[in-house]
């Protein structure tokens, strides 16, 4: 078993726990912006996402208790409540537009009901791991001066190293071990945070 899971089984396991406060602002604070990306992804228009997100993480609170009687792993139960919940969501503002005489120019009915399961799992995956990588970024960037993190960003950019050199003032010696340094770092972090928070 990977060293990770025990750390992740842990979170889970505060965060079951009704009472420990900490835990579940620990949780909120990392799957709120992905959720809401997600959201994003099947077209939930900005109205209405903030709300739904809202939702989604009450009965993720909820439901969290009675987590460890299922027979799945965190990652496909997660996926599959928040698809559910924005079906669930479709179909009420359908209706409510229906009875209100509105007409039903919903994008996300088409873009959600579009996408099956394992399409959905798929681009929940894709999503996790870029959300994992900018937000190790975001952790790291206060590790290092503005021009290390330019040269790593600008590398990333397919911009040679020569062009990097012109564009920071530097030496062609420090930019190769800026972005080393950068890069690191932003490894190392990714797998501290997939040690503590993935799913």
């Amino acid at each position: 078993m990977k060293s990770g899971w025990n750390t992740r089984q842990t979170l889970l396991m505060r965060a079951k726990n009704q009472d420990d406060s900490k835990a579940w602002e620990d949780f909120v604070e990392y799957y709120t912006d992905f959720i809401k990306i997600i959201l994003s992804q099947l077209s939930v228009n900005s109205n209405d996402k903030e709300d739904l997100t809202q939702e989604i993480l009450l009965k993720i609170w909820k439901s969290l208790k009675t987590y460890e009687d299922q027979n799945y792993q965190f990652r496909s139960w997660l996926k599959r409540l928040i698809r559910n919940n924005v079906i669930d969501y479709i179909r009420k503002k359908t209706r409510q537009d229906r009875l209100s005489g509105e007409s039903i120019n919903d994008e996300a009915v088409e873009v959600t009901l579009a996408v099956s399961e394992d399409e959905f799992a798929a681009m929940v995956d894709k999503e996790w791991r870029t959300y994992l990588t900018n937000r190790a970024m975001k952790n790291i960037e206060a590790n290092f001066s503005e021009n290390a993190i330019s040269a790593f960003k600008l590398s990333l950019q397919d911009i040679s190293v020569k062009e990097i050199t012109s564009k920071l003032n530097l030496a062609e010696g420090s930019v190769y071990t800026l972005r080393k340094r950068v890069q690191q770092s932003l490894l190392d972090e990714v797998k501290r945070l997939k040690n503590e928070v993935e799913f």
